[in-house]
């Protein structure tokens, strides 16, 4: 049941990806530093020598560039043409942590107890996404109530209990998919709308028509991202 929440919300879908090597070089992060990004990172109760930050196509992870650690500190510098979700891996760890890369200065806090939910201070984008993210689990918190009923039902082989916790399940997942539809028009100009409309392409059962749909509504800026344009690419909309 507590699977359901994780494969649920996209956003951690990462954590089943892949390392992978790349056979080329992927030119995602240039070395032009000027108005790019500048990330200071700071480690608590975890300790590496080396991160790397991994481009994400399809379910691997590709490390594009590596960064010292230093005094449990380390600094990235690149620049991207646009927001994206990037992974942060680690040397001698098979741990990743997901977050925003954008072209702004700002800080992340990555505590080894809970490498999963970092946290970012001065960007944006990563702070809205986590406020979508909280609220998505404010939702989702619901199916943790039924656990327990649903452990108790199987136990006893009652299968009018679990067909009826089967379609509490259901409708707490419709409200969700609403809840995310309506937040990606209502955020249409965000450059989050395009990472979340492009997870609903990880979903059990794929909307094609709604995706396609609410990819229309964007805004013209948000649909030349790269999560935009991979729904442009899966549907044959360029």
């Amino acid at each position: 049941m507590k699977k359901l929440f994780i494969l649920s919300i996209a956003i951690v879908f990462i954590t089943s990806c892949k390392k992978e090597q790349p056979s080329e070089k992927i030119n995602t992060i240039s070395d032009q530093k000027e108005n790019g990004f500048l990330i200071t990172g700071t480690f608590e109760n975890f300790f590496t020598k080396k991160v790397y930050l991994n481009k994400i196509i399809q379910n691997s992870l590709y490390p594009i560039d590596s960064f010292e650690v230093s005094k449990n500190k380390f600094i990235l510098k690149g620049i991207v043409d646009y927001p994206e979700r990037f992974v942060l891996t680690y040397e001698s760890y098979s741990a990743t942590t997901v977050f925003i890369v954008e072209n702004n200065a700002y800080k992340i806090y990555i505590n080894g107890l809970n490498l999963n939910d970092p946290i970012i201070i001065g960007s944006n984008l990563n702070t809205k996404l986590e406020k979508y993210k909280a609220n998505s689990k404010a939702i989702f918190n619901k199916i943790d109530a039924l656990f327990p009923k649903f452990q108790k039902a199987r136990l006893e082989n009652d299968a009018e209990k679990l067909n009826e916790i089967g379609n509490t399940m259901k409708l707490i997942e419709n409200k969700f998919t609403k809840f995310t539809y309506n937040y990606i028009i209502q955020n249409k100009n965000s450059f989050i709308a395009a990472m979340l409309l492009r997870d609903q392409l990880k979903s059990s059962k794929i909307d094609s028509i709604r995706i396609i749909k609410t990819h229309k509504l964007l805004s013209p800026e948000v649909k030349k991202s790269p999560d935009a344009q991979i729904i442009a690419t899966s549907f044959n909309l360029h």
